[in-house]
């Protein structure tokens, strides 16, 4: 069942939310940005308090609800951003909200993005915004650079991944989000502290590719997910928890006295196949059967669509990359590298060029060369369809072969994706 899309802007003052003021707002922006999001129509309400409105972006028309409510957030909401101490003590002392609500068409990823955009426009330099579908909060200075971005947030911002655990330390990670988009909600059961973070990576690849694909991955249908070593695959599947959980006899967590009417319904586990023949006759076996090779040198598969959107989004903001080089001698930075596979893993019918094996790299230094800027680094692991090159190979790249990036300052992590706090 699909749900309705609805995030609630916290402003920095309730009088940014009156209803005919945001309104007037896409007029504003529409002097500013003539191609960008525009208002067709709208009915407000007797009361001034809620208004209809029909919205074009590109080539989309979205009906949009946009009503005051009460903002109240929830203990369990996540933070997924950094918020100052004064931003926190802002947030505490509104208490009247602007929801917008829209459904998702089937370009989720997009939805997603026109979302922030026009809640940019209703409300500028908000203070944060409360998704309610993923139960998380977004920093308003994060909303603002992601809507004002020619390319969308990454997939993960669409659902969050909630671990819950017992006193013995059992963990059930079960998502939450994935219902607008009309999507199974995903779950694994039995986790424990040591596995937590590879079986959320497991959860994390899985949904990405399920919103990349635009569609559910069907019940015992399987997804190549990751090479585990050169030669174990792991392929994943689907099933209902109410099957699943008699594969986990021990389970005491996402029993059926653990679930509420959210999460009974539309929701799946993710199971394993360990060979072909597995596949084939729908014979599944619990993820845990391939713990001990999670997180060695695990290559989890990232589909050409979502690596073109970290591509972009890098190279976007590859001047926080130079400028923090410049500044922080202290800083730590990585480059993932888009390194051209060996022939003979090439398929014929393929570009070479889009062929290729995405791998960290360590940044040296950057330098000029013959009028051009090189990235001087040094290979992080093994490749695995590369093999004239291995850990501590030195290379020169262009800015080209970046699709990725993270830089390490001030004991903190940085990607393109949160550069705002640079």
């Amino acid at each position: 069942m699909k749900e309705t899309s609805n995030m609630i802007i916290v402003p920095e003052n309730e009088k940014d939310i009156l209803v005919e003021k945001v309104l007037a707002n896409f007029e504003e922006n529409k002097q500013k940005n003539a191609d960008s999001v525009k208002k067709i129509s709208e009915e407000i309400s007797e009361d001034g308090m809620s208004a209809d409105v029909f919205v074009w972006i590109d080539d989309t028309e979205y009906k949009i609800k946009i009503s005051v409510a009460k903002v109240e957030i929830p203990e369990f909401f996540r933070l997924v951003h950094k918020f100052s101490d004064i931003d926190f003590q802002k947030i505490e002392q509104i208490k009247l909200g602007l929801s917008v609500e829209m459904d998702y068409d089937n370009n989720f990823l997009k939805s997603f993005h026109n979302q922030l955009k026009i809640i940019n426009i209703l409300v500028p330099n908000c203070l944060a915004v409360m998704d309610i579908p993923s139960e998380k909060m977004l920093s308003g200075k994060w909303v603002k650079l992601a809507a004002e971005s020619k390319v969308a947030p990454a997939p993960r911002y669409l659902y969050t991944v909630q671990a819950v655990s017992d006193k013995e330390g059992e963990i059930w990670l079960h998502t939450h989000g994935l219902r607008r988009c009309g999507l199974t909600e995903l779950e694994i059961l039995c986790s424990n502290k040591e596995m937590c973070n590879s079986h959320y990576s497991i959860i994390e690849n899985m949904a990405n590719r399920m919103i990349e694909n635009e569609a559910d991955l069907e019940k015992y249908a399987p997804m190549f997910l990751a090479w585990l070593t050169d030669k174990i695959a792991m392929v994943t599947t689907v099933i209902d928890w109410r099957e699943a959980v008699k594969f986990y006899p021990e389970a005491t967590m996402g029993l059926q006295e653990d679930r509420d009417d959210y999460h009974s319904e539309n929701t799946s586990v993710i199971m394993l196949y360990i060979t072909k023949d597995d596949s084939d006759k729908k014979k599944v076996s619990k993820i845990q059967f391939f713990d001990e090779y999670l997180g060695q040198n695990t290559m989890l598969m990232v589909s050409s669509t979502e690596t073109n959107r970290m591509r972009q989004l890098a190279r976007e903001r590859i001047d926080y990359v130079r400028n923090i080089v410049k500044k922080d001698s202290d800083a730590h930075v990585l480059l993932k590298i888009g390194l051209v596979v060996d022939k003979e893993h090439l398929e014929p019918n393929r570009d070479k060029e889009s062929q290729r094996e995405h791998i960290w790299f360590e940044l040296q230094s950057i330098k000029k060369e013959l009028f051009k800027e090189v990235f001087v680094c040094e290979l992080t692991q093994e490749p695995y369809y590369v093999k004239k090159m291995h850990k501590g190979s030195i290379g020169k790249y262009m800015v080209e072969d970046i699709t990725d990036w993270m830089i390490f300052a001030n004991e903190k992590r940085y990607t393109p994706d949160d550069a705002y706090l640079l």
